[in-house]
């Protein structure tokens, strides 16, 4: 019998006691967020101008903070709010422990200043038109976050227009902005209305919740002039200066994936206008429109919808026409030309005072097209408009309720196939158009029609 001999080798007192705080750091990890904290010290770098009440503002939350996890997503709240209103390009958030204070705690700032001028040229498309505009900027002009803009834009219709623009935070919150703002605009309505229009208009208004919510107070000078000699009786009454001032409140609910060719998601939007204050026209107004996108199961097929509908409901004997509602075109109501649903004097287009319209629409996949951008595009809409007057739907020789069951019940109605282009800025559509049913006034427009814009019926 043979016995071997094993040997076993003593680890040293270091080699355990290294052993033992390596398992101690591995096993044991403490959660500061919850523990009690207070914010002694803010200090602030690299921003060249800054107020110090909006300062005091924007950082009362984080001296609120009562815990360290408080403090710090309050510290990157007031950031990320001076990265929004432009003060600064970049923030980097440093803490630090308060040496007063055992429990409490210092935040530095550390930004990259902010631009203070900018300045932006495009092309703006819609609504039957493209316009070049150019567009200056002063940002942070008085420490606050406050921004002034100046916008001048000229294009096939809109001879020109020219817009001054105040926008100041409220509580050093940029989803919280009053607005001051001068607007004047000269256009052509021609040949759909033998007339120019000016308006020249101050407004100032408030917009909550990230323009969710938006109320404004105008005033608004307008005048309709450059009657062309073909101009029918209804636009020479029309003809001349009104004043109009205003209180409106627009509501939006927008959670769609895109503005311009969405495949999920809705839109809701609501206004409603009482004007009559001061001036010379009275009345009330609301339109709404409400959008939904539908993806069908995993396919690259979309369906869209959308319902819209304006009344306008004059206190006087006759609406203004500055004010009315118009209908039909590449953006509205496809198959029609331009304004080309409606009342009609002879050949000017003079809008009304009651519409409707709804489109439904199926986004389809090319064959042999790898690009997304490109689609397939059926659709069909529908739509109608009146004036509210002796000469529409309140005919003396016929019963109100018969009229409007008629103007219900009898669209104006065009089916078409064609392909969108989902621009980065823009939507394009390519249509081939077969108006199916149009009143004696209205314009159709069957065949090709190119539309370019941001919103589509």
């Amino acid at each position: 019998m043979s016995t071997e001999n094993a040997t076993f080798t003593q680890p040293s007192a270091l080699e355990i006691l290294n052993e033992a705080r390596q398992s101690s750091k591995q096993q044991k990890v403490i959660d500061i967020s919850k523990q009690n904290t207070k914010v002694q010290r803010f200090s602030i770098t690299g921003v060249s101008r800054i107020r110090s009440g909006f300062l005091n503002t924007l950082l009362a939350p984080v001296f609120e903070a009562k815990t360290v996890e408080q403090a710090v997503a309050e510290s990157r709240e007031a950031a990320g709010k001076l990265q929004a209103l432009g003060i600064a390009k970049h923030v980097e958030i440093e803490f630090d422990s308060a040496a007063e204070a055992q429990t409490g705690m210092d935040v530095r700032f550390q930004c990259e200043d902010g631009s203070r001028y900018a300045l932006r040229t495009g092309v703006d498309v819609g609504d039957n038109e493209g316009t070049a505009n150019v567009t200056g900027r002063m940002i942070n002009i008085w420490g606050g976050g406050e921004s002034l803009e100046a916008h001048y834009a000229r294009g096939s219709k809109t001879l020109a227009s020219f817009q001054g623009i105040l926008l100041a935070p409220i509580a050093a919150n940029p989803q919280t902005m009053a607005e001051l703002s001068a607007h004047q605009v000269t256009m052509d309505n021609r040949p759909y209305s033998a007339h120019d229009e000016v308006r020249r208009s101050l407004s100032s208004a408030f917009r909550a919740a990230g323009g969710t919510h938006e109320v404004r107070l105008l005033a608004s000078w307008r005048e309709i002039c450059g009657l062309g000699t073909s101009a029918s009786p209804s636009l020479r009454a029309s003809a001349g200066h009104t004043l109009k001032t205003s209180l409106s409140h627009t509501i939006v609910h927008d959670n769609r994936d895109s503005q311009t060719v969405p495949t999920s998601g809705s839109l809701l939007r609501i206004t409603s206008e009482l004007a009559g204050l001061l001036g010379d026209v009275c009345f009330g107004k609301t339109q709404a429109e409400l959008q939904t996108n539908q993806r069908l199961g995993t396919s690259e097929y979309i369906v869209s919808s959308n319902v819209q509908g304006g009344l306008l409901w004059n206190f006087g004997s006759s609406s203004p026409l500055a004010d009315r509602f118009f209908l039909g075109g590449q953006t509205s109501v496809r198959g029609f030309e331009h304004r080309g649903i409606g009342p009609r004097d002879h050949n000017d287009s003079i809008g009304g005072d009651i519409y409707y319209a709804a489109g439904v629409s199926l986004l389809t996949p090319l064959p042999y097209v790898r690009s997304n951008a490109l689609k397939g595009h059926l659709w069909a809409n529908a739509g109608q408009l009146a004036l509210l007057d002796s000469s529409g739907l309140l005919r003396p020789d016929c019963t109100p309720s018969a009229e409007l069951k008629r103007f219900l019940t009898r669209p104006s109605i065009a089916v078409c196939l064609g392909l969108v282009y989902r621009h980065s800025m823009v939507r394009v559509e390519l249509s081939c158009c077969m108006p199916l049913i149009a009143t004696i006034t209205d314009r159709p427009k069957p065949g090709l029609q190119f539309g370019l814009g941001l919103q589509f019926l």
